[in-house]
Formats: structure tokens, sequence, C-alpha cells
């Protein structure tokens, strides 16, 4: 299949289930059927697809399955998880009716066997875990992360929330929607993944230039979105930039399993 024409593909597909979504009155879906967003998704499959070909992932925090979806698409066999309820009133459209995924009432411990696989993804999921359960279950979902991972093992985090964004701060300060209260500096995210037992590959910043548009004007987001792939390749170009960068909006970290948990 041609790869530029996988991606509008895929984008069609994912931009047709935003709306159907969003038609039901869901809010997740209002914030996907942005066409950058849906494009920085993809943006984020394609990296992830760069560093593992083949193997058997976990989409630990899967929400709708959008990633589940784009991940399945480059080849990986792709188990989609999440905490909540069995059915967790999913809607009846072709995204989550083809995600199948494994729910889990518990909020660290994961329903799987030890070493179970080759990679784990988390996509815009870690920073929300000490929000909606007991502080401290941070560190112990990272170590059940790494129990699940066979050695060597990859977790991918994309959508980090990083503690001088820009973005972050004029949301606080201007009270213009959702602001993330857990933001993670490089050092204090490497050092937790670390302590867990991972080895951190690599580390990226994004997002300088915004690509979550909630909240902004219709027209101005309708004209902004009209520049989507463009954008998306600028800001991969200005997030190089020492010391601008810092003010990114999220990190994004490659680690490697280097043990067994205890």
């Amino acid at each position: 299949m041609n790869h530029a024409g996988s991606n509008q593909a895929d984008f069609d597909f994912l931009l047709a289930n935003a709306r159907a979504g969003s038609a039901l009155g869901l809010p997740f879906f209002s914030h996907l059927e942005h066409p950058i967003g849906i494009w920085n998704y993809i943006r984020i499959a394609d990296d992830i697809a760069k560093q593992i070909s083949a193997g058997h992932m976990l989409d630990w925090g899967c929400g709708y399955g959008q990633m589940t979806y784009l991940m399945r698409r480059r080849g990986l066999q792709v188990t989609a998880f999440d905490v909540g309820a069995e059915g967790k009133n999913l809607p009846d459209i072709p995204l989550c009716r083809e995600t199948d995924v494994v729910y889990s009432a518990h909020p660290t411990n994961l329903p799987f066997s030890d070493k179970s696989f080759d990679a784990v993804l988390s996509c815009g999921v870690l920073e929300h875990v000490d929000e909606f359960s007991q502080r401290g279950n941070e560190f112990k979902s990272l170590r059940e992360i790494v129990r699940v991972l066979r050695p060597g093992g990859q977790f991918f985090i994309y959508q980090l929330p990083q503690r001088y964004a820009w973005q972050e701060a004029m949301l606080r300060r201007l009270r213009l929607g959702y602001s993330h209260p857990r933001r993670y500096t490089v050092r204090e995210i490497t050092t937790m993944l670390e302590q867990a037992g991972f080895f951190v590959q690599r580390v990226r910043r994004a997002n300088l230039i915004p690509k979550n548009l909630t909240g902004m004007p219709t027209r101005l987001r309708n004209a902004y979105s009209q520049f989507s792939r463009p954008l998306i390749a600028l800001d991969g170009i200005v997030c190089k930039i020492p010391l601008v960068n810092s003010l990114a909006g999220v990190l994004e970290i490659t680690a490697r399993s280097q043990r067994a948990t205890k």
C-alpha cells in the first residue's frame, strides 16, 4: 500500500468516526475531529512504526481506540486496554466496534502475564494516573508495565505534558480550558523511568505549535486546520531549537525494559 495513500485512508476513517462520535455528544470526539489532531496521531503512529515493525503491543489506556487502529494498520498485533467497567458505554461506531478492549477495575494492576508484550504505548495516559486515583499509583503503573514487557521491550510515551509548556501556562492564566495538573520535566520523568526499571533511549519535545484546538473559535479553527500537515512539519523543526523547545507542550519518550520487577 502506498504510504501517503495509507495515511490519507487513516485520516478519512478517523475523521468520519470522530464526526459520528461528536454527533452523539461525546466530548472527546469533538477534539479528535480537528484535522491537525488526527494528523498528529498519524505522525505518532508513523514514528512508532519506525522504531518497531512487528510484535505484540499493549495500548495502555486506549480510550476510543484511535492508536490501536493506527498501530494495527502498521502491522503490529495490538491489545487494547483501559481502566473502567466492561464496555464503558462505547459508542456504536466502527472505530469502537473493532477495538475489542480488555478492561480492569484496578487502577494499576494489569490483567496480563509477565513478559506478555514486545511494546507498551502510553499516549496521553501516564499523566492522568494519579489524577483519577490515589497518589503513588503513577510509579506502581510503571512497575506493572515493566512486568508485562519482555526483557528489552519498548515503552513508548507520547503526549506527556511538559512542565513549562507555554500553552498550559496560557490555559491556566486565562482560564480557557483544561490544563493538566500533572506535568513533567525531562529529568523528573527520566529518573522515574530509570527507578522503575527502564533505560531511556530517546527524549524529544513536540507541540510548540498547538495541535489541540478545543476552545478556538470555529472559523479560526477551520482556517488553522487547512495547514495541518505543514504546521506539524514546522513543529518538528522548531522543537529541535535549544531553550525554545523547553516551552513545547509535550515530551515524547522511548524507553526499554532492562530488568524484571521483583
